[in-house]
């Protein structure tokens, strides 16, 4: 005789220690809980929701970031002292910064909007230039003075 055999799955509680799992993998790189997190919202974050859910991540970002920035310029500056020895005429670096975009995480085009809505009002053009364009100080003000501002 031929019996039915049909068990009820137990898919909810198999979702719910792969999620556990995936929130603790998350958090032990240094990630975040939510990083690799599944979730059913159905809808694009906004840049200002991701940064706020992953503040964790914002932060290890922020580390990286800066440690990074020492080797980036150590090897531009080998880079252009390694084509100097080849002839090639180059004027001095100066100093070097590296600026990390977030563009992903943060929205950077509507802070970029925001203080361009500021100038001449909390914030002079020379500070603006400092903030978007790296330029010191100098520069920045021989810049804005040759825009008219």
């Amino acid at each position: 005789m031929i019996q039915e055999f049909a068990p009820a799955l137990r898919t909810s509680s198999q979702v719910e220690a792969f999620r556990i799992a995936l929130q603790m993998l998350g958090d032990l790189c240094g990630l975040g809980l939510t990083y690799f997190d599944f979730d059913s919202t159905g809808y694009v974050k906004t840049a200002t929701e991701v940064s706020s859910d992953n503040s964790a991540l914002m932060r290890n970002i922020a580390r990286h970031e800066h440690v990074l920035e020492q080797s980036i310029t150590g090897i531009a500056r080998a880079l252009l002292h390694i084509a100097r020895g080849f002839g090639v005429e180059l004027p001095h670096e100066g100093d070097l910064k590296v600026m990390f975009d977030d563009s992903i995480i943060t929205d950077t085009y509507q802070e970029k909007k925001q203080d361009l809505a500021e100038v001449g009002v909390t914030m002079t053009v020379v500070e603006f230039r400092q903030k978007w364009y790296g330029e010191d100080s100098a520069t920045a003000e021989e810049r804005a003075d040759k825009l008219g501002a």
